[in-house]
């Protein structure tokens, strides 16, 4: 389908050639447009055949430009490919009503994995998007694997067909020099154990381009009507999954120098054990997968307390609102470095999941409500400022409430009395300079 041009940048290229909101680009050198990125990789040449389609005409233009020179056009998003599995525990189908619209998307495209570090499985790409992948180079990938074995695989991602080709499309990717991601959603009774084990081992002979194998516990809401019956991970089977990496990291790093393995912090929690030291997560690479994203926030919170005044000039109160499962390691390990300031005082609030159930408690699934839950009855006593996750709002400062008055931190200031609320930036600094003004 043609690519349809959304605006024209003034004394641009395309506003030269007569591009106008509404054409279509047909094709560049003789080859279909399929979205951006494909007409970015396509013109990426000194001369060029365009042929683009105004008012019903087709139009074939030549061009001369430098390799690098653009062409001043938004073009409109591309429709976003559907996943092509329809997993047990997938989290779309657990979803309550009153959400975001995007939330009730399953996402499977591999432009989304290249652009933003999505994981897809690997099911619905087609021959002709392996090609794409390679000729564009569209590395990394970021592949939901879950299991290799492909009895189990089948069972919990309800493929439509007896084999979706998973090695042969990884091998695919290796032989071509893609670099690959692989994530594994455990799911207790189906891909633990045994069939864990045979999943790391597969995935580590694609270690020269598979970089890197992180575990996330499965999540379970309280919405799960005529679905498979699933349980969470149990904090001794978070154990099990720690002990099991300590064992491996040293292994996979005398062969290939890094730790290959990796367990989001989730694991780390639900097993109450310490995160992994820094060098252990090898620079931060699945940071947006959760893996590593508490460590470096204590590490931070350690290095910026250096500069931390010894007193505020007047007293202040801080309230820290955060999931069930993080909120002790806010209370232990984050609010003393706090309350060594002199005339600050910090208050950690657990927050309940109201929105997804009780067995939901990471901080980031967290919405309007089960903040306002939390802090309702705090009313006057919540201090100078709210300070909420960081992870808590999406790119339009959103919660994913999809509520009239019920979606921005400044609506969740106004119903907890008026109090500031702000996501938490990472400058704590930053944020006591604004405590003593």
């Amino acid at each position: 389908m043609p690519v349809r041009i959304a605006s024209i940048e003034p004394g641009s290229l395309a506003e030269e050639l007569g591009w106008q909101p509404g054409d279509q680009i047909v094709a560049v050198n003789g080859d279909a447009v399929e979205d951006e990125l494909d007409f970015r990789f396509k013109t990426a040449e000194e001369a060029l055949e365009l042929r683009v389609r105004r008012n019903g005409d087709l139009d074939v233009q030549y061009v001369t430009k430098e390799i690098d020179d653009g062409f001043g056009a938004e073009l409109e998003e591309f429709r976003i490919k559907t996943c092509g599995d329809d997993c047990v525990f997938c989290f779309v189908d657990q979803n309550p009503v009153g959400l975001r619209d995007t939330l009730y998307f399953r996402d499977g495209d591999f432009r989304m994995s290249f652009l933003y570090g999505n994981y897809i499985t690997v099911t619905n790409l087609r021959e002709r998007n392996l090609k794409r992948i390679v000729e564009q180079k569209l590395s990394p990938m970021y592949v939901s694997v879950h299991c290799t074995d492909d009895a189990i695989r089948r069972e919990m991602m309800g493929h439509r067909t007896q084999d979706d080709r998973l090695n042969e499309k990884l091998w695919f990717f290796h032989d071509n020099g893609i670099e690959m991601h692989a994530q594994i959603v455990m799911v207790p009774n189906f891909n633990d154990a045994g069939a864990l084990v045979k999943t790391v081992l597969d995935l580590y002979e694609l270690h020269e381009q598979l970089f890197s194998v992180s575990i996330v516990p499965v999540g379970l809401t309280r919405h799960r009507r005529d679905l498979t019956t699933l349980r969470t991970v149990s904090s001794a089977e978070a154990r099990q999954l720690v002990r099991m990496v300590q064992r491996w990291q040293p292994f996979f790093r005398e062969r290939i120098g890094r730790g290959f393995l990796y367990l989001s912090d989730e694991v780390y929690l639900l097993a109450g054990l310490d995160f992994p030291n820094e060098d252990d997560y090898d620079g931060y690479p699945l940071m947006e997968n959760g893996v590593g994203m508490s460590r470096d926030f204590l590490n931070e919170i350690d290095y910026q307390s250096e500069q931390f005044p010894s007193s505020l000039p007047k007293p202040r109160k801080v309230t820290m609102a955060t999931g069930t499962l993080a909120a002790p390691m806010l209370e232990e390990r984050i609010a003393p470095f706090l309350r060594g300031v002199k005339n600050l005082h910090v208050e950690v609030v657990s927050c309940d999941n109201t929105l997804f159930g009780d067995s939901v408690t990471v901080s980031g699934l967290l919405n309007f409500k089960s903040f306002a839950h939390a802090l309702g009855p705090r009313v006057g006593q919540l201090g100078d400022l709210v300070l909420l996750p960081p992870d808590i709002v999406n790119f339009e400062g959103l919660f994913l409430d999809n509520r009239e008055g019920m979606t921005t931190p400044d609506e969740l200031s106004a119903a907890i009395g008026g109090v500031p609320v702000e996501v938490f930036s990472g400058d704590w600094v930053e944020t006591l300079k604004r405590l003593a003004g």
